[in-house]
């Protein structure tokens, strides 16, 4: 018998994987909430990596009638010497211990940078310092050594800087991050719903996956997104298996960062697959919206 294959509904209206220049992105959180809502978005995550500033700027927004924010943030963790990116949503961005972390985690992007900085001077490389003082982020991380490298020196295209600041790169420094059962338990007492990012951008085999996946249960993770930008239905389908085996609530999100990436932009995701429907994200008991469920 064939494989059944999975059918795909309507464009869905939710995105709940966003970055603004307060960590990575490209842009303003006002941009990415007007950009939202002029792309028909209902149900917005403004996820910058370690911080909840870009989230917190939205409430002195005048957001579109039609707009609905969750409270979201992307921690990155530490699991079996692999970095993997935990999402916090509908969680609440007043708690003290996920604040906590959150600052600790900022603690070690700066230490991390001026390990970065130490290399580059050596190299006869200077004024990264400077350079991200100027910038607006909180939660610095390599991305912006590499827009830095490819703007004021000879490395050429961010591509390419980014290459020397990645594992076995010139100016690579490991990083110290919390580990996926802290930013997990912290979500989990900031009343928010943990989700794995992007699961298959990680260099793990299937079984590797499945063991990310089950280790992910174990610390109380509870939802992993299945849809992103870019994305075929065969590998939609694949981690719709994988999101229905492991009882796991399905989430999606575009992870934009910049205007400039056409093929990434804010609710621009592969409609939301109906084999998930019963596992979608907004039906989570502690989802903010229970009565207004997406298109």
């Amino acid at each position: 018998m064939a494989p059944q294959k999975t059918c795909f509904l309507t464009p869905m209206k939710i995105d709940l994987h966003t970055h603004s220049h307060f960590s990575d992105g490209a842009h303003s959180p006002q941009f990415v909430v007007e950009r939202a809502g002029r792309n028909g978005v209902s149900h917005l995550a403004l996820t910058d990596h370690d911080c909840l500033e870009g989230f917190l700027a939205t409430e002195q927004l005048d957001l579109p009638d039609t707009l609905q924010m969750v409270a979201g943030v992307e921690i990155s963790t530490l699991w079996d010497n692999l970095e993997i990116h935990v999402l916090g949503l509908c969680l609440d961005p007043q708690y003290s211990g996920l604040s906590e972390l959150l600052t600790n985690q900022q603690q070690r992007r700066r230490e991390r940078l001026r390990e970065i900085d130490r290399k580059l001077e050596k190299a006869g490389i200077s004024g990264l310092d400077q350079y991200m003082s100027d910038l607006p982020c909180c939660a610095p991380g390599r991305a912006h050594v590499a827009n830095f490298l490819a703007e004021k020196t000879r490395f050429g295209t961010q591509k390419k800087a980014f290459r020397t600041l990645a594992r076995n790169g010139r100016f690579y420094v490991r990083p110290d991050w919390c580990t996926m059962s802290e930013a997990v338990q912290q979500i989990r007492a900031a009343g928010g719903i943990a989700v794995l990012a992007h699961p298959h951008r990680y260099p793990l085999s299937k079984s590797g996956i499945r063991r990310l996946l089950e280790e992910f249960r174990i610390f109380g993770g509870e939802a992993m997104e299945i849809c992103c930008s870019n994305m075929t239905h065969d590998r939609i389908t694949y981690l719709v298996q994988l999101c229905l085996e492991f009882e796991l609530w399905a989430s999606a999100g575009s992870d934009f960062h910049n205007s400039a990436a056409h093929w990434m932009d804010i609710g621009r995701l592969t409609p939301f697959p109906e084999t998930a429907i019963k596992n979608a994200i907004w039906l989570h008991p502690r989802w903010h919206f229970p009565d207004s469920e997406p298109d």
